[in-house]
């Protein structure tokens, strides 16, 4: 897949208490306001990732709130996993996202996660959070480094893929090219 300057700028995965965090940094070639529309698409956030199997919009929280479904598929070595999550979530357009999960449908205990934006010259930083408390056991020391490496392998291509969203460009067509 050809992108533009999509690039990692920071990654990094912690774990305390029984919770994982999660950060990162990443650069599009993209204007924030396309970005921000290409991660509050969920109709289409499952094409952000290979580990996504499904994403969609739910019928809005009683106050009115946006509602979102995802399902991820992924394997760690030996242990496979699949995470079905139900998030309330809080748009302020054009700088910032947070998915906040529904525990009693979902299989974490807790999760927020965020992406704030901002411009830099002609490129769009996403600074991105993710604190999780599953509710399925995670190895201790070995589980954290094979989620970062996991993580550190699926990042820029889905930086890559959420670029190409944002600027409405199919990577299928790219990729026959």
């Amino acid at each position: 897949m050809t992108s533009g300057a999509a690039e990692i700028e920071l990654l990094d995965v912690e774990r305390e208490d029984g919770r994982i965090y999660v950060s990162a940094s990443l650069i599009l070639d993209a204007p924030v306001p396309l970005v921000f529309q290409a991660l509050s698409d969920y109709e289409h956030f499952a094409e952000l990732s290979t580990r996504f199997q499904e994403s969609r919009f739910l019928e809005p929280a009683a106050n009115g709130q946006p509602r979102i479904y995802t399902k991820i598929e992924g394997c760690i070595w030996f242990f496979c996993r699949t995470v079905q999550r139900y998030a309330q979530l809080e748009l302020i357009p054009y700088v910032s996202i947070t998915a906040t999960v529904e525990p009693t449908e979902s299989d974490v205990r807790y999760g927020v996660e965020s992406w704030e934006f901002t411009t830099v010259g002609k490129v769009t930083r996403v600074s991105y959070t993710h604190e999780m408390e599953p509710k399925f056991w995670v190895p201790p020391i070995v589980g954290l480094w094979a989620i970062k490496s996991v993580l550190n392998k699926d990042a820029l291509e889905s930086a890559q893929r959420i670029e190409l969203l944002a600027l409405g460009i199919d990577d299928k067509d790219i990729q026959s090219e």
